[in-house]
């Protein structure tokens, strides 16, 4: 059933239930975006390959993709871009607090469609 479909019929059978008013939240970081989208400054990650699907993007290092990002726990990440000014690199880690690195360091203005078959949970503008 399309997505949007499935919405529409919990949404109607919430408010038949109750008489609630249901609103679908989406946290500010998640949107369907592209490669461009990620503001200058920050490192992006992307739930599909080249920059599309939902976004979440950090100015700063990310001890747990976990609390900072709304889908960290339920999709693998398969982009990412470093669209950072600093000159730094990003490493991304396998585990929170920066423990167990994944592949090189993505270099400024880097953009790299990851395997798509693991979870990222931290990096650190460090390389």
């Amino acid at each position: 059933m399309h997505v949007l479909r499935k919405m529409r019929l919990i949404a109607a059978v919430a408010a038949a239930a109750g008489g609630l008013t249901v609103a679908a939240i989406t946290p500010a970081t998640a949107t369907t975006e592209a490669w461009s989208d990620c503001p200058s400054g920050y490192f992006c990650a992307w739930s599909g390959s080249n920059g599309t699907g939902y976004r979440c993007q950090w100015a700063g290092n990310s001890e747990s993709w976990y609390h900072d990002c709304s889908w960290a726990g339920d999709r693998y990440p398969h982009s990412v871009y470093n669209h950072g000014t600093s000159g730094l690199g990003v490493t991304i880690y396998a585990w929170t607090s920066w423990e167990k690195p994944i592949g090189g360091c993505v270099t400024r203005g880097e953009k790299v469609n990851l395997a798509g078959n693991y979870y990222v949970a931290s990096h650190a503008w460090n390389c």
